[in-house]
């Protein structure tokens, strides 16, 4: 009998799922947002799909302004000969300015929203977010998916660490640490992804370079991809010449102690990495040569992870989350007390490299 009646529990949903369905050509389906603060006035910036004839679509833009956030979304509809759909909502879009005054005004209502998925993208453009929308709706031609597609691509294989809308509120309410989204700056006639947007709170206070992002991959513990290129010297007629290695796998471990009166965190960092690409006068299989490189290789880091770190202390960010690390460790953690340290923590990495091979010609 229970089974019965679980049948026609099903039976009801799938008749509310039906009810409810719309054909696609009676719906505004929004992709993209950007959300702008200009002249004392905040912007919104729909971007969606037209279909054409079989599967070819072509981006439009609906923008509106106003002097409060709410109600952007009714005056983009006011716009529009359709309902606006948000259920199939890729990516948010946040100008630099609309960035620093606080973002969580936008993300806890996204966060409220039924229709929205939790993995729906976040990210800050260099000036403003319409223009990018504008630049990548005018470029792509059929492609509304351009900057989703972007990220998704550069987290699965390059150097982007994942973030996502419930990334993002994790980090923002967890008591040991800060958030951060993907950067993207206007290059031409093009949209690029430059870094990651560094958050204090809520608010957008910075930003590092792809270089770096790579270095809160590792730090982070999640990546098995990545590119990072090394100075080796200065005999190519092209002039500096790098190696560029490649990270197959990389594992972080940090150690909270005390050293005298004060606190010391070690970040011990384990690569395995291989060699993609390097000058014709270096030749990997001679074990010397390849041995300099990893020595180099780890000074270089250890020196560029200890320059990441300062420059977070700088800022009173925590990106990393090495509060949360000590929180872990440490009984009765006191929040406030750990950040008035924070700036003038002694943080140490450690790096170890293992090249583990270098191609199919060795």
């Amino acid at each position: 009998m229970r089974r019965g009646w679980l049948w026609i529990g099903a039976l009801l949903l799938l008749g509310g799922c039906a009810s409810s369905s719309r054909p696609i050509d009676e719906i505004q389906i929004i992709q993209q947002m950007g959300y702008d603060f200009e002249n004392g006035r905040y912007t919104g910036t729909a971007v969606y799909p037209t279909f054409k004839q079989g599967p070819m679509t072509k981006p439009n833009i609906l923008t509106t302004t106003s002097p409060t956030i709410y109600d952007l979304i009714p005056r983009l509809s006011s716009k529009s000969p359709l309902p606006i759909e948000e259920g199939q909502l890729r990516l948010i879009l946040f100008g630099k300015e609309f960035a620093k005054r606080g973002v969580t005004q936008i993300t806890h209502s996204l966060a409220r929203n039924n229709k929205v998925g939790s993995h729906l993208l976040l990210g800050v453009a260099k000036g403003s977010a319409k223009e990018l929308l504008h630049i990548t709706a005018k470029t792509t031609l059929s492609d509304t998916l351009y900057l989703p597609n972007l990220v998704e691509q550069n987290e699965q294989s390059m150097n982007l660490p994942k973030t996502n809308l419930h990334l993002f509120l994790y980090r923002y309410f967890s008591p040991g640490s800060d958030p951060f989204l993907p950067y993207f700056e206007k290059k031409g006639d093009f949209v690029k992804l430059e870094g990651l947007a560094l958050f204090r709170d809520d608010n957008y206070v910075g930003h590092v370079s792809l270089r770096d992002a790579f270095l809160m991959k590792i730090l982070l513990g999640e990546t098995k991809n990545g590119v990072y290129q090394l100075k080796v010297g200065n005999r190519g007629k092209q002039g500096e010449d790098r190696v560029m290695l490649q990270n197959l796998w990389a594992k972080p471990k940090y150690e909270w102690k005390r050293d005298g009166s004060r606190h010391r965190l070690d970040v011990f960092v384990h690569i395995h990495a291989s060699v993609r690409d390097y000058p014709s006068w270096l030749d990997p299989v001679m074990g010397k040569q390849l041995d300099n490189v990893r020595k180099k290789m780890e000074s270089e880091l250890e020196h560029n992870m200890e320059r990441l770190f300062r420059s977070f202390q700088k800022k009173r960010i925590d990106p990393l989350g090495f509060g949360d690390f000590v929180r872990s460790v440490t009984r009765h953690w006191d929040q406030a007390a750990f950040y008035r340290e924070y700036p003038d923590l002694d943080i140490r990495p450690h790096v170890t490299v293992d090249i583990v091979h270098t191609g199919i010609g060795e």
